[in-house]
C-alpha cells in the first residue's frame, strides 16, 4: 500500500469518526427535527419509525395557529437578545478597562458581579415580579431586556477583563503620547483591537438571552412572550402536542444556528484572544 493510499484511508476514517461523533452528540437535535416532520400517528408508533413520509403540518400549525402567534414570539426573542447583548457589551467594556488598568475597587466590583451570577435565579423571581408590577412594566420587552442584561453582564465582564489583560500597554501609551484622552484611547484604539472578542461575547450573550426561560415566563403574558416560553404552550392539560412542539423548537433553533454560522470566525478568534490572568 502506497503512502498516498494510506493517507486517503486515514482521511476517510477521520471523516467517518467525525460523522459518528456528530451523530452521537446531536442525537437529540436530530430526533427533534425528525419529529417535527412526522404526523401524530407516526410519532406515536412503536417502535419509532426512522423512515416515514414527511409532512409540514406541524410547522403550519405552529405558524398559523389562532391562539398562538409564534412569529411574534420569535421576533420578541430576537429583539430582546440583540438589545440585551448590545447593552451588556456597552456597559462591560469600560468597566473591564477600568478594573484592569485602574484597579481601585475593581476586585470588589468583579466579585460582586460574579456573586450575582452565581446566585440561584429563582431566588429573585418574586421580588423581580413585584418590582416590575409596581412600575407597570409587566408583559413588556423592556422588563425582559433588563433581566437578560443582568444575566449576560457578569460573563461579558469576565471575558473583556481577559481580553484587555492580554493587550500590551504600549499601544495605549503611544496613543496617550499623541494626545489622546482615556475615552479616545478606549473608543479609537482598544475597541477596534477588541472586535473579535466583542463578536464572541455578543454571540454568547445572544444565545444566553435567547435560551432564558424563567424570567421570560414570569414577566410576559401576551405581548412580550419569547419563543422559548411559547414552545411550552404546546404542553397542555389534555396532551403534549409533540409534533407542534418539535416544530416550534426547530424554528427556535434556526436563528441561533444561523447567527453562530455567520459569526463563527469571530467566535473562535474571540474565545482564543485572551484569558483571565491571576
Amino acid at each position: 500500500m502506497t503512502r498516498k493510499q494510506k493517507k486517503r484511508i486515514g482521511t476517510i476514517l477521520t471523516v467517518l469518526a467525525v460523522i459518528v461523533l456528530i451523530l452521537i452528540l446531536d442525537i437529540g437535535v436530530i430526533t427533534n427535527v425528525l419529529t417535527a416532520f412526522k404526523s401524530p400517528f407516526t410519532i406515536s408508533s412503536s417502535p419509532p419509525k426512522w423512515i416515514f413520509k414527511p409532512t409540514l403540518d406541524n410547522f403550519r400549525n405552529v405558524l398559523g395557529k389562532g391562539s398562538f402567534d409564534f412569529r411574534l414570539y420569535l421576533w420578541n426573542s430576537f429583539v430582546i437578545a440583540v438589545v440585551s447583548s448590545a447593552i451588556a457589551i456597552v456597559l462591560t467594556i469600560p468597566a473591564a478597562y477600568s478594573i484592569v488598568r485602574y484597579h481601585g475597587f475593581g476586585d470588589v466590583i468583579l466579585g460582586s458581579t460574579m456573586l450575582l451570577r452565581l446566585a440561584p435565579a429563582l431566588a429573585f423571581a418574586i421580588p423581580v415580579f413585584l418590582i416590575f408590577n409596581n412600575f407597570k412594566l409587566l408583559d413588556t420587552r423592556i422588563a425582559i431586556i433588563f433581566m437578560h442584561t443582568l444575566f449576560i453582564t457578569p460573563t461579558s465582564l469576565l471575558l473583556f477583563i481577559g481580553y484587555i489583560q492580554d493587550l500590551p500597554r504600549e499601544i495605549e501609551e503611544a496613543a496617550a503620547i499623541d494626545g489622546a484622552n482615556t475615552l479616545q484611547i478606549l473608543t479609537r484604539v482598544l475597541i477596534p483591537v477588541l472586535l473579535p472578542g466583542i463578536g464572541s461575547t455578543a454571540i454568547l450573550g445572544f444565545i444566553t438571552s435567547w435560551n432564558e426561560f424563567l424570567f421570560s415566563g414570569i414577566l410576559s403574558f401576551k405581548k412580550a412572550i419569547t419563543a422559548t416560553v411559547g414552545t411550552s404552550f404546546f404542553i397542555t392539560s389534555y396532551a403534549v402536542e409533540w409534533g407542534n412542539m418539535a416544530a416550534a423548537i426547530t424554528l427556535s433553533t434556526i436563528p441561533t444556528a444561523l447567527f453562530i454560522f455567520i459569526a463563527q470566525k469571530s467566535l473562535v478568534k474571540g474565545m482564543t484572544a485572551g484569558s483571565v490572568k491571576g
